[in-house]
Order: structure tokens, then C-alpha cells, then sequence
């Protein structure tokens, strides 16, 4: 699972994601993208595993790991985004 990211004015105006395997993998990384978009970074990175479950009317428990890794996801694309605009400053 991938999460990908366009920012503009420290906010998510765009975000699209690739993940290979099961219809819940699919499932939560598209919920994710609809919880996600338009909130800022910072509104964004306190968006929780169970945040995932519960707006999809939650997933059985053998699943549950799907939510996780969606929102773990996206809370790593925050963290290279900050990553890169960090060296970008540093560069000038």
C-alpha cells in the first residue's frame, strides 16, 4: 500500500493511492483518501486506525490489520512530505 500526496497551503488537496491485495486493503485505503482530503497535515496525522474501521462501519477481525496499515500509510506520506520540504530549506 502506497499513499501519495499533494499539498497546497499545508492542506491535502489531492491524494491517491496503489495497493495490491485484499478487498479490504482496497477498501481502507480508499476510505482513508476520503477521510483524509481537504484536512490539514496536522488534522490528518491524528486520523487513527480505528477512524479507518469505523467510517467503513467497521471490518471483521481478521482484517483489522487492513486499517492499520492504511492509516499508518498515510501518516507516513505526512512524514516524507515534512521530510522533503525540510531538506528543500535546507538546499537553498
Amino acid at each position: 500500500m502506497t499513499i501519495y500526496i499533494k499539498v497546497k497551503d499545508n492542506r491535502l488537496q489531492d491524494i491517491k493511492f496503489k495497493t495490491y491485495g485484499c478487498g479490504s486493503a482496497i477498501a481502507t485505503s480508499s476510505m482513508i483518501t476520503d477521510i483524509a482530503r481537504g484536512k490539514t497535515l496536522e488534522e490528518a496525522l491524528k486520523i487513527t486506525r480505528a477512524d479507518v474501521a469505523d467510517s467503513l462501519g467497521g471490518l471483521p477481525p481478521v482484517k483489522m490489520h487492513c486499517s492499520n496499515l492504511a492509516a499508518d500509510a498515510l501518516h507516513e506520506a505526512i512524514e516524507d512530505y515534512y521530510k522533503r520540504q525540510k531538506s528543500k530549506e535546507v538546499t537553498k
